[in-house]
């Protein structure tokens, strides 16, 4: 199945003006004005005795589909952990005593939940972001899911059959264009259809929401 890939925001952490160490958004004011979502925090380590917690992180937490999938729907924030270190503002928030870390937090810019080193497990963490997830959308995070891995299965099976095409037309020794191009146009039909009712889905789920403004 066709994975959704995270595309993290690396801000600078405001350190200075209009500070509330007990709202994330005051942080990443940059991130936070983007929408309303929660945050999931992932604040990363280079150092040699982490590698190993790195590569679980990255080859497990972050290609669950349930992570990635659900993560859709939160602002995503990447941050060294030389940005957020003893005697930062918003220390108490995402600090700790381990690196990587991974930190959810709500809409509202409370902290939700967070684990650290060898604790950083899918299940952790996608339990704290169906919490988060729950105080701003009405639709479960379960549900975005499942919904979605639908739309996904659909996208592989397009993608599949346009590959098997371009197959077809490659090793043919008989010159079928009209009936090639039919294929096509019934191919791309079908992915806008997809793609349309994937926009549909998205477009419910962000604007379905509680309110959750402080």
């Amino acid at each position: 199945m066709a994975r959704m890939s995270f595309k993290w925001d690396e801000p600078k952490l405001n350190g200075y003006d209009k500070i509330n160490p007990e709202d994330f958004r005051t942080a990443v004011p940059e991130v936070a004005t983007q929408g309303e979502k929660p945050f999931i925090v992932f604040v990363t380590s280079d150092l040699p005795d982490d590698d190993q917690e790195m590569k679980n992180i990255n080859s497990t937490v972050l290609l669950d589909e349930g992570v990635s999938i659900g993560a859709t729907l939160f602002h995503q924030v990447k941050l060294t952990a030389s940005k957020v270190k003893e005697g930062n503002p918003f220390w108490k928030m995402i600090g700790g005593k381990e690196l990587p870390r991974m930190i959810v937090i709500d809409a509202n810019g409370a902290k939700v939940g967070a684990v650290e080193g060898k604790d950083v497990t899918t299940t952790k963490i996608y339990g704290f972001m169906k919490k988060a997830a729950s105080r701003t959308y009405k639709t479960d995070l379960e549900t975005v899911v499942k919904e979605t891995k639908t739309i996904l299965t659909e996208i592989d099976q397009i993608e599949a059959k346009r590959t098997a095409l371009q197959t077809k037309k490659s090793s043919s020794t008989q010159q079928k264009e009209a009936e090639w191009a039919k294929e096509e146009k019934a191919l791309d039909a079908q992915m806008k259809a997809v793609e349309a009712r994937e926009l549909a889905l998205k477009k419910k789920w962000t604007e379905d929401k509680k309110v959750t403004k402080a």
